[in-house]
Parts: C-alpha cells; structure tokens; sequence
C-alpha cells in the first residue's frame, strides 16, 4: 500500500454530492478517491512497446514498462472535480514534462467514444474516432538506421486547395499507389459501414469502386521518365477496359521512339476501323534490312484513288496460288530495261480490243508450254529488228527479216512447216 505523507484540500459536496479534490504528496490507492475509473483508463503509454532497438539513447522495453506501471504509484500531483474545469491565461504559459504524456477525452457519450494524443519516446501519436487507422513510430535499420512513421487513414474526405507553388519529393525503396480493387466488395455498397469502436480489419471496409476524373490545365506540361544518363530498368503498363476512347487535338504533333534491340506490337480485335485524314502531304519512311509483311484473311480489298507512282530499286519476285485477274481503264504502258522472262505452264489467252504494239529491240525469249490462243479484231503490226524464231509441236518459223502487214489473217491448219 502507497504510504506517505501528503496534503488533501476536499471539498466533498460540491452541488449535490459531487466531490472536488487536490492531494499533494503520497498517492492514494487507486480506487480508493473520486475519478479513479477515468485514471484508471490510462496505464500504457505508446513508446512501453514501441520498437527502438539500436536508437538513440536506448532504453530497453522492460525498463520503460517498468516505470510506467509506476504511474498510479509515485504520487505527486493528484485533483479531481466531478463539474467542469475551466483555465485561463492572459500571458504566457509554459509547461515542462520530464517524462510522457497522454491525453484522453471521452466526450459527453459516457466512456463510449474516445480520443487524444500520446506524447511518449519523443514522438506524437493520434488516437481518434474520426478514423480507422492510426500512426505507427518506430526505429528502422534502413538508411543507416532512422525512425519510421507508418500512416493509415480507413475513411475520410479530403479537400485540398493550394495558392502558390508545390513541389513534391519521393526517395526511397517503395512509392505505391493504389484506387480501388479488382476483388469483390466485402459488404453491401450501399451498407457504407464501419464500426468506429475499434480500428477496424482491412475485410471490413467497404470496397466500392469510385469514379476518376481527372482534368489539367496549364502553360505547358512536361513529363519525364528515367534519363540517359540513368533509364529505368522495366517500365510495365496494363490496361483492362471495357470501352476506352482516346481524342487527342493539337497544332502540331511530333511522336519519336527508339528502341535499340527488338520491339514487338501485338493487337486482337473483333474488327479494327482506320480513319486518317491529311489536308497536305503524308510521308511513311521506313528503313530497315529486312522487312516481312504476313497477312492472313478470307478477302482483302484495296482501293486507293490517286495517281500513283511506284518505285522500285532490287529484285522483286511475286508468286500467286489461284486466280490472277487486272484490268486497266485506260492506257497502260510498261517499259523493261532489259530482259523479259515469261513462262505459262498452262493455257494462255490474250485478248486485245484495239490497236496493239509491240517493239523488242533486243532478243525475245516466248516460251509456252500449253495451248496458246491469240485472238485480235483490229489491226496488228509485229515488227521485229533482230531474227526472230518461233517454234511449235507442228510448225517452225525462222525469220531474219520479215515484215508482215495484214487487214485480216486467219490460218487454221493442225499442221504448218515453214522455212
């Protein structure tokens, strides 16, 4: 039992039985005076179990539980009143604790809600009932050793307002940010309930989804990732959406990307639609040392209005497996600086309705293996400069010089031999 000596000053019935008391000196047994049920709520303070190992001036968990299980004991300074207690001060006040402190007030609801601050180890603590969650102080080996404070706010509604310029810093292993969840809601959206008696468990907390919107204005802006002089290792971005819609409008738009090895593209689609419009000149350079283009489809069709000019440097082979079918509107002209090669392993048909020309300064290499048709309805000038030597199942034709105009020419013979 505390013993010791000590003064009282009482005034035991203060408006109808409500005592009012200062005691200097020995403290009393707890529960022995008037408000010792609203002492008796504050045994602990944060920093008894506080993690520090290695701080600054440490002190052992022991030795700090230890003296705080003193509290009620040591006496000192001990005053009650069951009416209110209102202070004054038109100066200054200063007040000078050598040890910890700690404020509880329970409010008017009769012990049922709680709140305040712990002053202990030389950091503050919030302990509140506006919130879930709370804030964590202790001594950390990163960095070299430093303390560590951990935030966590459950619910709250914040608006921020700022006049004048912000800078924001981040340096350190981890910077996550997350809004929302891709699991499902624990409890009914429309619940929107916590139990503010306690903290409450990350599985209590109503998981609804909110609606982002975020718009900018601004003289310019300007984003960098990473540098030369230090890339980012891996940068991932993923995107799950049900309909996303992307309107970009500007004066003018430059878009570069250099990518030093491999760079892969991949799109599915049900259908994909390509709109681009282009008041001026449109120019696609593409310089590579190889280039592969596959396409795999049921039909494709092209249509490109606009005069046309193609150019080519290298050798070009084309190889088609079915039909082949072009049809020029017009005049069309094919000039080939150098020797022509055709071969049909089939039946050939050329049909011309219309003056046709043909001039080979050059040798001529014909070679049909398979019935050949030529059919003209109008005039036509073979003229040949070199010799010329047509050959066939049933018939030879060796020219060196021969020139042969005709109206009407028509030879139907299974059989021809000519020299």
């Amino acid at each position: 039992m505390p013993g010791g000596k000590f003064a009282l000053l009482e005034v035991p019935d203060l408006n109808g039985g409500q005592p009012s008391y200062l005691r200097l000196g020995a403290a009393a047994p707890l529960g022995e005076s008037a408000g010792d049920d609203l002492a008796e709520r504050i045994q602990t303070f944060t920093d008894d179990t506080r993690k520090r190992d290695g701080s600054p001036d440490f002190v052992p968990e022991g030795e700090r539980q230890a003296e705080t299980a003193k509290l009620h004991t040591k006496g000192g300074w001990r005053d009650h009143s069951d009416g209110n207690r209102i202070s004054t001060t038109a100066g200054d006040k200063v007040e000078v604790i050598g040890g910890n402190y700690r404020l509880l007030i329970l409010g008017h609801g009769g012990g049922k809600t709680q709140a305040g601050w712990d002053i202990s180890g030389g950091h503050l603590t919030e302990v509140s009932e506006t919130f879930g969650g709370g804030t964590t102080i202790e001594w950390v080996q990163n960095y070299g050793g430093t303390w560590k404070v951990v935030e966590t706010t459950i619910k709250g509604e914040v608006h921020t307002t700022y006049h004048g310029d912000v800078y924001d810093t981040y340096y350190g292993k981890i910077k996550q940010s997350q809004t929302g969840t891709d699991t499902f809601p624990t409890l009914q959206v429309t619940d929107d309930y916590l139990d503010d008696t306690n903290p409450p468990s990350p599985q209590a907390i109503p998981t609804e989804n909110p609606e982002i919107i975020d718009k900018t204005w601004a003289k310019s802006i300007s984003s960098y990732t990473g540098s030369a002089k230090l890339p980012v290792p891996t940068i991932t971005n993923e995107t799950w959406a049900e309909v996303m819609v992307s309107t970009t409008n500007a004066t003018s738009m430059t878009d570069e990307t250099t990518v030093k090895e491999a760079s892969v593209s991949t799109m599915k689609a049900e259908s994909i639609t390509s709109s681009t419009t282009v008041d001026g000149t449109m120019e696609d350079t593409t310089k590579a040392k190889t280039i592969r283009n596959k396409t795999t489809a049921d039909k494709i069709i092209s249509e490109t209005r606009a005069d046309t000019e193609d150019d080519m440097y290298g050798d070009a082979d084309s190889y088609t497996q079915g039909n082949s079918k072009t049809v020029v509107d017009g005049i069309e002209t094919t000039i080939n600086l150098g020797m022509v090669n055709e071969v049909v392993l089939g039946a050939m048909i050329e049909t011309t309705l219309g003056g046709e020309v043909t001039f080979t300064a050059g040798g001529s290499l014909d070679v049909t293996i398979g019935a050949k048709v030529e059919l003209s309805m109008t005039a036509s000038v073979d003229f040949s400069v070199g010799p010329k030597l047509e050959l066939g199942t049933a018939g030879v034709e060796l020219h060196l010089s021969k020139t042969e105009v005709s109206l009407m020419n028509k030879v139907l013979s299974p059989f021809n031999l000519f020299f």
